[in-house]
C-alpha cells in the first residue's frame, strides 16, 4: 500500500513515518518504480510506535525494544518511573 494509505490507517504524518525509516525503526520494501510499499507488518511496527511516542518513550528504547534488547515490561516500568518522578 502506499503512504497516503498508511497514513490514514495509522494516523500519523508522511513526515513522521519517512523520519521513523530514516531513524531505523521501520524498513520499508521498495516497488520496482521506487516507491515505498507498506504492508500490514509496517502498519502494524507504526501503530506500536505511535503508542510508544504517545507514552513519551525516546526513539533508542523503541529501537532497543524492536532489536529484541529491551523488553516491553522493562520500557513501561521506566516510563512510569519517569512519569511518577514528573
Amino acid at each position: 500500500m502506499k503512504i497516503k494509505q498508511v497514513e490514514e490507517l495509522v494516523g500519523i504524518t508522511r513526515k513522521n513515518i519517512r523520519f521513523y525509516e530514516e531513524q531505523g525503526l521501520l524498513n520499508v520494501g521498495r516497488s520496482e518504480n521506487g516507491y515505498r510499499e507498506y504492508g500490514m507488518e509496517d502498519v502494524e511496527r507504526l501503530k506500536k510506535i505511535r503508542l510508544f511516542r504517545r507514552l513519551s518513550v525516546p526513539l533508542e528504547e523503541i529501537r532497543q525494544y524492536f532489536e529484541g534488547t529491551r523488553t516491553l515490561e522493562d520500557i513501561l516500568e521506566k516510563q512510569v518511573i519517569h512519569l511518577e518522578q514528573e
